[in-house]
Parts: structure tokens; sequence; C-alpha cells
């Protein structure tokens, strides 16, 4: 049974052989990075300090790799970093462009438990950010396809797939009483696990 992301991404890596995996915002290794099982691994944290991390922002690291001259591809990306909804958005997009055709994304933190602990600046001591409201709109993106998972905060899975239109072409706001109403048709949740 799968019930927290780090199952979730190991899960993805062992059923379709994913081998190039990205972190960012690792926190500490301990906690998810040390466990995924995918041969190759890179993490982006500014503010760890443990040997094999990239101790940068992960936009400083995306300039950094469009700038080398050699493109790498990740078949799964973990996105847990700075959780305000214009920082996601940027590292959605540009991981993105360095998934690998048959890759994933999962963004952890969709599904917060109260609005309190959306707020940016951060005033709680359990905080989720304001992710959900990028979240929300990421059904006006075409070529991906996404559900999100009702486990662990919130769970979203994201792969390509160029065929996909825009699911609706959602145009209202994104704000705490929209997710209240209609925030999980939105953002495709689901309670049953399947991968």
């Amino acid at each position: 049974m799968i019930t927290t992301h780090t199952q979730l991404l190991n899960a993805l890596a062992a059923k379709y052989g994913l081998n190039n995996y990205l972190e960012i915002g690792v926190q500490s290794k301990q906690q998810n990075f040390n466990k995924i099982i995918c041969e190759n691994k890179t993490g982006v944290d500014p503010a760890v300090f443990e040997p094999g991390i990239k101790r940068m922002t992960s936009d400083e690291y995306f300039a950094a790799i469009s700038n080398n001259g050699s493109k790498p591809v990740f078949d799964l990306i973990f996105i847990d970093g700075n959780h305000t909804k214009e920082q996601v958005k940027r590292d959605f997009e540009n991981s993105l462009l360095y998934l690998s055709d048959n890759g994933f994304i999962v963004i952890h933190d969709v599904l917060p438990e109260n609005e309190a602990g959306t707020n940016v600046p951060r005033e709680t001591k359990q905080w989720w950010g304001d992710v959900y409201k990028w979240a929300m709109g990421v059904r006006n993106y075409a070529g991906i396809r996404f559900v999100t998972f009702n486990i662990d905060n919130g769970c979203m899975l994201i792969w390509k797939d160029n065929t996909a239109e825009p699911a609706v072409n959602y145009a209202g706001p994104c704000n705490w009483e929209v997710y209240q109403k209609i925030g999980r048709v939105l953002l495709n949740v689901t309670d049953a696990v399947e991968i």
C-alpha cells in the first residue's frame, strides 16, 4: 500500500525502470533522497550542507545545466522545494524541459489541510505554502496528463502526453474558497493510488 511520497516515487521507479532522479528541496538526505532506489540521483537545496547535494536554488541549478552544453534527462523528478505558487510554477516548467518522454514529475503538498498553513510568508509550524493555487491551474497546460493522490498532503503525478489538450481551460480564481468547493475536481484527486 502506497501512503507516502517516498513509497510513490519508489513504486514508479520500480514499475517503469526509472534510473535518473532529480529532487528539488532535499532538506535532509535521510528523509527521502537516500531512500530512492534510482541509480543516478541529483539533489538540489540551497540550505543543505551534505555531500552530493547541489547547494543552490533550483533556479540557479536549471540555469547552470542549461548553460553547460550537455542536457541531462531525468526519468523521475520530485518537487518539494520553496512552497510558493510562483516557485513551483518555475520548477515545474523547468523540470518539464529535462523530463524524459516516459518520465514522471511528482509535486508534493498540493492538498493542504487548512488555510493558515498556506499563508505566504509562513506563519505556522505545519506549512504547505500556496502550492495548491498553482496546482489548481495545471490543467491549463497542454501536452501533459495528471492525477493527484490523496496521500501525504497530496502528491500530484504528472507525465507527458503530446496528444493531451488542456483538460478544462479554467480561468477562474485559484484561492482557498475555490479549493474548498472544487479543488478535488481541478486537481483530479483520487483516494486510490494506482500507477
